[in-house]
């Protein structure tokens, strides 16, 4: 649901071919005869069209989406945390406030510039610092045109990660970009493409890295 304001200030086009009886607004039930259709970004790569019911929801809200909404499209809400979790894994602020958990996590940076041709792969050392190994998560992240993979020491805990272009141009991996994030056992990285190893989307990760790497070999091996 959205409200008329945000509708006019858009533009949009209403449409009044049916009507809705809800309650809750103001405590009165009432009907909602006016709908817009609407291209819904959430985050910088989540994109939904659909219909929302267009009338007046309260002053200082723009937009209410709900819990069948949320649900349908595969978003979770991290309340402690105060983060929204997309169907990409990315994560966003609920509000603009600073998160006092958030701080305790450390991001895993390469440390220096690596020029990486497609294919190409380099190996992070991770320092956790105040962060315990067999306490903290380690999420991998990933960019547009690389992917990580976590890799393991002798005792069962996280040493380094591996950087892989999978794009068909060279890639210049500057030494302040966050491929990886140390946060405390039940919370989430700060907002970003984040995944914890052993989900579906890291599994994919994976197997980006493989189908890359194997495809680099396989020029080697034609030349």
């Amino acid at each position: 649901m959205m409200s008329l304001n945000l509708a006019r200030r858009l533009k949009l086009k209403l449409s009044s071919h049916k009507q809705i009886r809800v309650s809750g607004l103001g405590g009165v039930p009432t009907y909602i005869s006016t709908s817009a259709r609407v291209k819904l970004t959430l985050g910088p790569r989540v994109v939904y069209i659909l219909e929302l019911w267009v009338a007046n929801i309260g002053e200082g809200v723009d937009v209410l989406l709900g819990m069948d909404f949320m649900f349908s499209a595969g978003v979770r809400l991290g309340i402690r945390e105060g983060l929204v979790k997309l169907p990409d894994e990315e994560t966003l602020l609920m509000y603009d406030k600073t998160i006092k958990r958030l701080k305790q996590g450390r991001p895993v940076t390469p440390g220096k510039d690596y020029y990486l041709r497609p294919g190409e792969q380099v190996v992070v050392p991770i320092h956790y610092g105040s962060n315990h190994p067999l306490q903290d998560v380690v999420w991998a992240g990933r960019g547009d045109r690389w992917v990580t993979q976590l890799i393991y020491g002798a005792k069962s805990w996280v040493t380094a990660v591996k950087v892989v272009n999978i794009s068909n141009r060279d890639l210049v991996l500057e030494w302040n970009v966050i491929i990886a994030e140390i946060v405390p056992y039940g919370s989430f990285p700060q907002a970003g493409r984040f995944v914890r190893p052993g989900l579906r989307r890291y599994l994919e990760w994976q197997q980006l890295i493989h189908e890359n790497t194997e495809s680099k070999q396989a020029r080697l091996r034609a030349r």
